[in-house]
């Protein structure tokens, strides 16, 4: 007795059946490190994008510190005044401020949402044995250290909505105290 069905078109029904397993594993495999990819292209561009912040936030502490250094205003004003203290919130020098407010206003968007703090410290006491700080050829004067008063200036700027902090920049201010004043 024969039988009904070919033993040949059987084994090509199997084969076919094996080649369907192995582009389904295969399939599986490609999507899985598709997946990876994805994965990772994402990671790096989240890396890109805190970069991105902490340098435009970087800039924006290292514009403030440039503005509030530029002038002796602030520091010679506390001096007067006797302050060893100075920050943000309280107003230092009004046009300082206002100089301030428009850099900030200037500043790009996703840099204007950033939150600007600044304070000054008036640096006390003088360490002993500290020297002088080196001036240029034509600037050299008879001048001792104590005509010169020190200042910390220090720049922090940080996200609201998260409160980190995206950028830290700390200056030393050296404040020359005229003749008559020593």
């Amino acid at each position: 007795m024969k039988s009904l069905v070919d033993p040949g078109v059987n084994h090509l029904s199997r084969a076919d059946g094996y080649i369907l397993l192995l582009a389904l594993v295969f399939l599986g495999l490609i999507s899985a490190v598709s997946i990876a990819m994805l994965r990772n292209s994402v990671l790096e561009l989240r890396m890109t994008g805190n970069l991105l912040q902490r340098e435009e936030a970087l800039q924006l502490a290292q514009g403030v510190a440039a503005v509030l250094s530029s002038t002796p205003l602030p520091f010679a004003a506390m001096h007067q005044a006797g302050l060893a203290h100075c920050a943000a919130p309280d107003a230092c020098n009004a046009d300082l401020d206002q100089q301030l407010r428009e850099l900030l206003d200037a500043a790009q968007p996703s840099v204007q949402r950033l939150r600007v703090h600044y304070e000054i410290r008036r640096i006390n006491p003088r360490v002993q044995g500290a020297l002088a700080p080196r001036l240029g050829e034509t600037q050299v004067s008879e001048a001792g250290y104590d005509a010169f008063v020190a200042f910390e200036l220090r720049v922090s700027v940080s996200d609201p909505q998260d409160a980190t902090l995206r950028a830290d920049v700390v200056q030393g201010v050296l404040l020359r105290l005229a003749d008559s004043e020593h």
